[in-house]
């Protein structure tokens, strides 16, 4: 069976169980992810856009891509807005109100009053995919990096870092990549250690000499995503043993590890109730998907502390955003639902 007559068979037995349509939408540095489904766990449909983060591209370009998903997704998945009972967006950059309000006002433009719009960072959705909305604290690194726990029992939320490449994304692809190109310029002036990365950087952005580097990093479209793109060269160097490469990686870990070390402390201080034996720390973003670098992030002295459950994320983050978007509808999320999600997108 072809992918859209997968979809028109879902579609045809979400009608068969009702109406109520709910859409998930999770932005990064990188991408922004859509999908649509029914309140039952089944999948609809889904699409994929540009990166809507509000602290990186100019807001008529978030507004674009983000209304261009919503009206992609209802046709593709034979909707109408009209069946809409709520969206939430997980979007990289709105963490704060003065982030969320415009996005809110804005989505809510294009549906109708009874449509509830919710907006949390994209750290938020990460962990209720991997959780199904138990305790835990999720890591992501991807462009930028940030870790978020959550207490249900007592409903308290932490987050730690995610405070842009300006202000701090440590551990992040963008830092990493940052870094190596540092690196490749100090060997270039003499300043530094001569590394594998220059001869893997000029051939990456193809160029012959890091003299024309400047021009060709600081000239591309989307900068962050450019950089972040570089610490794949990073993971690469080291995995061959080049000495600033395994630098950069040590330190990107140990400053992983921190945010997840502070996190717990903020959700369990001293007096509260203990912590889990073994708390699921999910790991999300394009850097933690490379097993190599998660093996070195989780011999960290701060994580073989802490007691840990790793746990790689297996569904993709927009599926904690539909999550989101049924759970505050007031739908409960069944092992029939959990079983349907296992499935989609992962």
């Amino acid at each position: 069976m072809n992918a859209q007559n997968k979809i028109y068979t879902e579609h045809l037995r979400s009608t068969a169980l009702g109406r109520k349509r709910y859409i998930g939408i999770d932005g990064g540095g990188t991408k922004t992810s859509c999908v649509i489904g029914d309140e039952f766990g089944h999948v609809l449909a889904s699409c994929e856009g540009e990166s809507s983060n509000v602290k990186s591209k100019p807001w008529d370009e978030v507004q674009q891509v983000l209304r261009s998903l919503i009206e992609k997704v209802l046709k593709l998945s034979e909707s109408t807005a009209d069946q809409l009972e709520g969206v939430f967006l997980g979007l990289a950059g709105s963490d704060r109100e003065e982030e969320k309000a415009p996005v809110i006002r804005f989505v809510r433009s294009l549906l109708p009053e009874k449509t509830a719009v919710t907006v949390h960072n994209d750290a938020v959705t990460a962990l209720a995919a991997g959780t199904w909305g138990e305790a835990g604290i999720v890591l992501i690194s991807g462009t930028g990096s940030i870790a978020c726990g959550f207490v249900p029992e007592t409903g308290k939320y932490v987050r730690v870092g995610g405070w842009g490449y300006l202000l701090g994304d440590e551990g992040s692809g963008f830092d990493i990549g940052r870094q190596a190109l540092v690196a490749v310029m100090r060997g270039f002036d003499g300043r530094g250690d001569e590394t594998a990365l220059t001869s893997m950087v000029l051939e990456h952005f193809g160029v012959a000499d890091p003299n024309k580097l400047i021009t060709c990093v600081y000239g591309k479209p989307n900068v962050r995503a450019a950089i972040a793109d570089v610490s794949k060269l990073v993971f690469t160097a080291a995995k061959q043993g080049d000495g600033i490469a395994l630098q950069i990686v040590t330190e990107a870990a140990a400053q992983l590890a921190e945010l997840v070390s502070t996190a717990k402390n903020a959700m369990y201080p001293p007096g509260a109730a203990a912590a889990p034996a073994a708390l699921p720390l999910v790991l999300s973003g394009g850097v933690l998907s490379d097993e190599w670098f998660t093996s070195r992030l989780q011999a960290a002295q701060a994580l073989r502390a802490g007691g840990f459950e790793l746990r790689p994320l297996k569904i993709a983050p927009v599926i904690g955003c539909y999550i989101m978007a049924l759970k505050q509808a007031g739908a409960d999320i069944t092992g029939q639902v959990k079983e349907q999600l296992s499935k989609k997108l992962n």
